[in-house]
């Protein structure tokens, strides 16, 4: 299914620019100027912030081999944002990142984690698990049949058949729609074997093709909120927008902590000698690295799109999808500061749902 909504402004033709020191000068100023009308539009009717579960990740990808520590993994807590927003007059709800995590173990990378460690030290000692996407919406007071749309920055560790039905399965969101970038679709299906090995197995396997909707870039879902275009950790890489009545936030997982995109500020040890060494803006999460220098590009196009925090200004209001997180098993690689979570507003039941129950 194609994308019914209207793009974002500028965006789209900066990224046309075919030469990438050209290319980032023109998103800079395309970054601010979309973000002006965007914000000009009004705010989002709500959005809820749901943690769901801290995971290890490899601390070499994490500053990209530029923080400095024993540990081999730092913590990172994976979470959901529940968003609502008015497309002409309705209410809509998306999840954004609603992560099956019991399914995502399936790929490769944590599958062989669980292998060299064994069950109890990958379950009881480097994962807690927080909630899950059933129980936080039942928290919030939504029914399955309340969610028109589900989204994921990206497709790692993620099983979508749970949610939307595939290899007979039926869909526990019964009229839920997948946004995903088609870049990113296409390379779920095709997978390159230096990706593999953070797929999950046929997690997309059997999805009516009705329920997934195709995107081609930034795309303005209603007010206050809005899908980036961030390609480069993989290529179909994507961003979740959302505008309150005092800023923007901006989710994904280009970065594992607001730091990322201010390195200069970090108190993680060997991060701000990295970042002066190599004369960075920006710091990637770099698993894979589809494309490096989009991915750099990406990221300041959510630095410049988020703004600073009105909680702390030396910062970029921006939010990991996957947020790194203090602990013990991970000495030197605490976060510098976590910004509270992009809240805004009520959650609440939508009326045409109500009428469907």
């Amino acid at each position: 299914m194609t994308s019914p909504f209207r793009p974002l402004p500028f965006l789209n033709e900066a990224r046309a620019e075919p030469v990438s020191g050209i290319r980032l000068q023109k998103l800079r100023r395309a970054a601010q100027e979309a973000r002006d009308v965007f914000t000009a539009a009004g705010p989002v009717a709500a959005v809820a912030t749901c943690d769901l579960v801290t995971f290890p990740y490899p601390s070499l990808f994490a500053f990209s081999g530029g923080a400095l520590s024993p540990a081999p993994y730092v913590m990172m807590t994976n979470r959901m944002q529940v968003v609502q927003y008015q497309e002409e007059g309705v209410t809509r709800t998306l999840l954004f990142n609603p992560s099956d995590y019991e399914r995502g173990q399936a790929a490769p990378f944590y599958a062989s984690l669980r292998e060299k460690y064994g069950n109890f030290l990958s379950d009881k000692v480097m994962t807690r698990r927080l909630g899950t996407v059933q129980s936080h919406l039942a928290a919030l007071g939504l029914h399955p049949k309340d969610v028109d749309y589900i989204a994921f920055d990206h497709l790692h560790v993620q099983d979508v058949r749970r949610w939307l039905g595939g290899d007979g399965e039926p869909a526990y969101f019964p009229r839920a729609k997948l946004l995903v970038q088609r870049t990113e679709w296409e390379s779920v299906k095709n997978l390159h074997p230096l990706e593999k090995v953070w797929y999950v197995p046929g997690g997309t396997d059997g999805v009516p093709e009705e329920r997934v909707v195709l995107l081609d870039g930034d795309v303005w879902l209603g007010r206050g909120a809005a899908i980036l275009s961030t390609p480069g950790h993989t290529m179909g890489n994507m961003s979740l927008a959302v505008a309150s009545d005092k800023e923007v936030f901006v989710v994904s997982e280009n970065g594992v902590a607001s730091e990322s995109y201010t390195p200069l500020q970090s108190r993680i040890p060997g991060v701000r000698a990295y970042a002066e060494q190599m004369g960075l803006e920006v710091v990637l999460n770099g698993n894979t690295r589809e494309s490096s220098l989009e991915q750099y590009s990406s990221m300041i196009v959510e630095k410049l799109f988020a703004g600073p925090s009105r909680v702390e200004g030396a910062f970029v209001n921006f939010h990991p999808s996957s947020l790194l997180t203090s602990a013990l098993v991970a000495p030197g690689l605490s976060p510098t500061i976590t910004l509270p979570p992009p809240n805004h507003g009520d959650i609440r039941p939508t009326t045409a749902a109500r009428r469907a129950a």
